[in-house]
């Protein structure tokens, strides 16, 4: 596609540091790169401690053991997400409720998920933040399941360096986790990074993180090395990505954001039509930072906005559906708390997701509205 979706942001510093890691030799998990990108990272949204892992799903994972999710346990999810949200309470055997999202940001809607812990005393609530906006009932939902002994995992994937009433994206919930795919915010390829303030928690997602195994430091005895403590997984992140993300992070807040805020500020200047609008809204005292930029069109059916999409990629303009909902995967057993409204599933069938990277000009965006008022059905 000429006009790509998202594209890694690289420059000389990622081959710096990699091509450093390549003259030391030590490729495997917890290079110094790696731990300085750790460090930093969570000085970036002030946290105490941060895991580089290998995906953002292993993070999730992570986050649902080190809060102790058993088999059977309830975890409160958006409808509107990225799978890996339902995926890895389903690796812990857990059920998902699901929970339709509000219009505004796409976020948890309140209200529902007030009912649903009242009826169904969820463990945990994976709190999201869609396409980089804070999520409108964050600080609500926080304190409702501080309330109710809920424990909150914030998934901030697509939101690094987006602010609400000041404060960062991904320091709200106890535990915090990141995507840093190449096409997140930050990316290494693949990777994922989890977050929190709470030392035990930290102290038991690195051991989990390690294969649950205590005694691997240079001062153990070698016949000690092997010795775990029970289930673990290989989810640390390998050197070479550690350094790709360190340089990412080094660059974050000078470049890639400033960038990436610029995009969709264009979009909102650019995108103002009482046939289709934006999809989200900007909230009071939020700082979105854009990930993704997508249209909702209200007087389309799902038929039309397909065909339009198509108009669109001949046209080499990359395009991504809205997420597919929750509620509709029949391949996880799961229960569905929604209002009147399948907002999730409206949201999917009329919403198209468009270049969103760093790369993009004004003229660009002009160019996408051009093509988009030219094949539009007409009503």
């Amino acid at each position: 596609m000429k006009y790509s979706l998202n594209l890694p942001s690289l420059s000389n510093l990622e081959k710096k540091y990699v091509l450093d890691v390549i003259k030391t030799g030590w490729l495997s998990s917890n290079g110094t790169h790696t731990q300085i990108f750790e460090k930093k990272f969570s000085r970036l949204i002030n946290r105490k401690h941060s895991l580089a892992v290998q995906n953002g799903t292993a993070a999730l994972h992570l986050a649902l053991k080190s809060l102790n999710c058993k088999p059977n346990d309830k975890v409160i999810i958006p409808n509107y997400t990225c799978v890996s949200n339902i995926s890895s309470v389903a690796q812990c055997n857990a059920i998902p409720i699901i929970v339709e999202v509000e219009k505004e940001t796409l976020g948890l809607d309140y209200n529902l998920v007030k009912k649903a812990i009242d009826k169904y005393k969820p463990k945990i609530l994976q709190l999201v933040h869609v396409y980089g906006h804070p999520a409108k009932d964050t600080v609500k939902i926080i304190k409702l399941c501080k309330t109710k002994g809920v424990k909150v995992i914030e998934d901030a994937s697509e939101a690094l360096g987006a602010t609400l009433n000041k404060k960062k994206i991904g320091s709200f919930g106890e535990i915090s986790v990141f995507s840093i795919r190449s096409e997140k915010m930050i990316g290494v390829g693949e990777g994922g990074m989890i977050s929190t303030n709470n030392n035990k928690i930290y102290q038991k997602i690195s051991l989990l993180a390690s294969r649950n195994a205590p005694y691997r430091k240079k001062k153990h005895p070698y016949w000690k090395k092997y010795f775990h403590l029970g289930e673990g997984y290989n989810y640390l992140l390998p050197h070479l990505l550690g350094a790709v993300g360190r340089a990412q992070i080094e660059r974050f807040s000078k470049d890639m954001l400033i960038r990436k805020k610029q995009v969709g500020n264009f979009y909102k200047k650019i995108f103002k039509n009482k046939d289709y609008s934006l999809t989200q809204k900007i909230i009071k005292n939020s700082s979105p930072v854009f990930w993704l930029n997508s249209l909702f069109f209200k007087n389309l059916n799902k038929k039309e906005v397909i065909k339009l999409a198509h108009l669109l990629e001949k046209k080499g303009i990359e395009i991504r559906s809205g997420f597919w909902p929750m509620s509709d995967l029949k391949g996880f057993k799961s229960i569905y708390v929604k209002d009147k409204e399948k907002i999730s599933k409206e949201l999917f069938e009329k919403t198209l997701v468009l270049p969103s990277n760093v790369n993009l000009k004004y003229k660009d965006i002009i160019k996408f509205k051009k093509e988009i008022e030219k094949n539009i059905p007409k009503k």
